[in-house]
């Protein structure tokens, strides 16, 4: 766990799944010829119009020499670009995936930019009113640099807008006012998407850019090219913040389908008690349900006192132990005053048993779409931890007690984010708590830090930017909600209703 997040941000960071950075950057690369590729395509039928002396004396023989040219410069600019942002920028942690998304959207994006450059021009009514260069101030950036926002994080999202600025003004044929407009707007609509955990506050995010591109519409226009065109810059640049909120709306789904990513307005829809999944654990593991419910309380609790994402805990919690399903006796919560069926096995089966729920839950995740968000959390709220009480059962019957710990840990990895470390704590926490008979508001206390440290002293936490501040203010939100939650009842009479 880091100390800071100057520490954090600093620091080297180990390249995903083990690849190596030399893979990793091959990967990029190859990616990144895949995505120009069909770049030359676009280049190739638009090229002359873009760029008359594109090849210089080779394009009149070989026309496609220019496209192929500008095709490699795009390759080698997104490479380094997103290569250097995921190797130095905190948080932006990108994966094949993640870049191949990216990639789609400025390819989409310019797209659309050559489409409202040249379509939108071709309308009668506004071709003789309305100078061809305002167009540019409609091109959808903003709408897009909303979706990286939502689906991936803030640091992608102003990365992206600035190589989807610099793709785009291509489009405009590299109009200074163009570009600075895209890196403004984009900017302004990645600002007010946030948090969106519905379809209201996305509208709303989209309304409230408006003014911002309005206005640096207006004021580029009159700055580059005086006043002629100002107040029709000013118009396109308030349609285009207005728009840019159902565009988004439009465009996230298909992302999520395509590449399995999960928004908070994704996250909001899996929350409810009717998605089968949900259904399946309040009916067939009650006592799990119960479980999973406290959890997710105590995470978005925790997750409010740090400034983490508390949807993605509340959500993510209801659907961390989905892997118990089908095996529900096999944990206590479901046992309901039953004998221990533990009592009966051997400490091997028992440690196979546990720990077969991780890789069941990520498996079902998968096999519902969850996204990426909740499977990752289902597969790393246990991290490498202990299973404590089937290890001191098999401590007699092992001679190597360092073979014995290795044994009957959880196969990880650690938690990645605050988010899954949150879930890890409430996690052991309620379970720690559930098992005392009349908690009293100390020992709620001593047992919820006694957890905390435990998890800390293992190392469980390494692996994630939770600073030691954030763990105390997790530890002490978690501890609030617990103690509340139990809280001692009043002894009724006898026969009495309570």
């Amino acid at each position: 766990m880091s100390g800071s997040r100057n520490a954090t941000r600093s620091g080297s960071r180990p390249p995903e799944n083990g690849a190596s950075p030399r893979g990793r950057h091959w990967r990029l690369l190859a990616l990144s010829l895949g995505s120009g590729a069909v770049f030359a395509v676009l280049f190739y039928l638009w090229g002359r119009e873009l760029f008359p002396r594109g090849a210089g004396r080779w394009g009149g023989t070989f026309p496609f020499v220019g496209a192929v040219a500008l095709t490699l410069a795009v390759a080698l600019f997104l490479t380094e670009w997103f290569g250097f942002a995921g190797r130095e920028v905190r948080k932006v942690r990108l994966a094949a995936r993640d870049f191949l998304f990216l990639c789609s959207l400025a390819l989409l994006l310019f797209f659309a930019a050559k489409a409202v450059i040249d379509l939108i021009a071709e309308i009668p009514s506004l071709g003789r009113s309305v100078p061809t260069r305002v167009y540019s101030y409609l091109i959808p950036l903003p709408a897009f640099a909303m979706v990286v926002r939502v689906l991936i994080n803030s640091e992608t999202s102003i990365l992206f807008t600035v190589a989807a600025s610099v793709l785009s003004a291509a489009a405009a044929a590299g109009s200074w006012p163009a570009l600075l407009f895209l890196l403004l707007s984009g900017t302004a609509g990645a600002a007010r998407a946030r948090r969106v955990p519905d379809r209201y506050r996305m509208l709303m995010a989209g309304v409230q850019t408006a003014p911002v591109c309005a206005l640096a519409a207006a004021a580029l226009e009159f700055s580059f090219h005086g006043g002629g065109g100002v107040v029709w810059a000013g118009i396109f640049g308030a349609f285009n913040g207005l728009l840019s909120g159902p565009i988004a709306l439009a465009v996230m789904p298909v992302a999520e389908s395509a590449f399995g990513y999960a928004s908070d307005i994704r996250l909001m829809e899996l929350s409810g008690t009717g998605h089968p999944l949900l259904s399946r654990l309040m009916m067939e593991t009650p006592g799990t349900f119960h479980h999973s419910v406290v959890v997710g309380t105590l995470a978005e609790a925790g997750a409010h006192a740090i400034g983490a994402n508390p949807v993605l805990c509340r959500v993510a919690a209801l659907y961390h132990d989905i892997g118990k399903l089908g095996r529900a006796q096999y944990f206590s919560e479901n046992q309901a005053g039953a004998a221990n069926v533990h009592d009966a096995m051997s400490p091997g089966l028992s440690r196979a048993v546990i720990l077969s729920h991780v890789k069941e839950g990520v498996r079902m995740a998968g096999e519902y779409r969850l996204g990426d968000r909740i499977t990752e959390i289902i597969e790393q709220h246990h991290g490498t931890s202990l299973l404590y009480c089937f290890l001191d059962k098999a401590r007699p019957m092992i001679q190597d007690r360092k073979a014995s710990e290795e044994m009957f840990r959880y196969p990880g990895p650690k938690p990645k984010s605050r988010e899954a470390a949150i879930i890890m704590l409430a996690d052991a926490a309620e379970a720690a708590v559930r098992s005392l008979a009349r908690p009293t508001p100390q020992e709620v206390d001593e047992t919820v830090t006694g957890i905390v440290n435990r998890i800390y002293l293992d190392g469980q936490l390494n692996e994630c930017d939770l600073t030691l501040r954030e763990l105390h203010a997790v530890g002490r939100a978690i501890r609030q909600v617990l103690t509340a939650v139990a809280h001692a009842r009043v002894d009724y009479p006898a026969g009495a209703s309570n």
